[in-house]
């Protein structure tokens, strides 16, 4: 069972389970005048969110770090594969001019242990980015159905998704670059090169196998969306305030 194919079921269930709080949230609305239906059917698919991503996380860790073979996507220098001289290909009305495949994702056996553990942190703070939005809409939901909307906790939630979204962003950008520059040596650098002689082709391993190489990014947007979570706390936080200040009067 690869991570891909763990991704694939927990999107699909997902998607299956927001769709029937949908129906269900449709069909109550056509029979009820409860105007936090809204509201509620939003929070529950906000815990059912968080809960799914939470057990993600937990189980692609598992899976990367205990499976025998990882599935990782790793940087590769610009490659294309070369036919030999003697090979023609018909030319279909689009031709390729230039450019190539620039990385790949691969079922990798033998993986380093710091590769696994790094591209295993990576791909948890994917999954546990979600989870804290999830968990800050539930409160805020729950709070908002009790008369609580600008409570403080809310304020505190926000800022906390602000801390994880920004850092697990970079995280998972970061330490998935590192990873998969690792495995791309790891994979692509073979220790000796030996081959006998193929017509057509000058050297089979330029032609036909891809090169290491090392691609490191660093993303912006979890900064600027740990900012406009921050902005949010904020606002809740001015908001909370004032709902002091109207109950003090009342």
């Amino acid at each position: 069972m690869t991570v891909n194919f763990i991704v694939m079921v927990t999107v699909i269930l997902i998607g299956v389970l927001i769709l029937g709080a949908a129906l269900a949230a449709a069909e109550k609305r056509r029979t009820s005048s409860d105007p936090t239906s809204l509201i509620r059917v939003t929070q529950v698919i906000a815990i059912v969110w968080a809960g799914v991503s939470a057990v993600g996380a937990l189980v692609t860790l598992l899976v990367i770090l205990l499976s025998p073979t990882v599935s990782i996507t790793m940087p590769i220098t610009q490659f294309w594969p070369e036919l030999p001289s003697y090979v023609r290909a018909d030319p279909s009305e689009a031709t390729r001019i230039g450019g190539g495949f620039e990385s790949v994702t691969l079922d990798v056996d033998g993986l380093s242990v710091g590769a696994r553990i790094t591209w295993a942190i990576a791909q948890t703070a994917a999954w546990l980015m979600p989870a804290s939005i999830a968990v800050l809409v539930a409160v805020a939901c729950g709070h908002l159905l009790s008369g609580r909307g600008f409570a403080p906790v809310i304020a505190r939630m926000a800022s906390v998704s602000a801390v994880a979204v920004t850092a697990g962003g970079v995280l998972a950008q970061v330490f998935g670059d590192v990873a998969g520059s690792m495995a791309s040596w790891e994979v692509f650098a073979p220790t000796g090169r030996h081959w006998q002689e193929i017509r057509g082709i000058e050297d089979p391993f330029a032609a036909w196998v891809p090169e290491p190489t090392v691609l490191i990014t660093f993303p912006f947007w979890p900064i600027a969306a740990g900012l406009g979570l921050a902005a949010l706390a904020a606002f809740f936080r001015y908001g909370s305030r004032l709902q002091r200040d109207v109950t003090g009067l009342v």
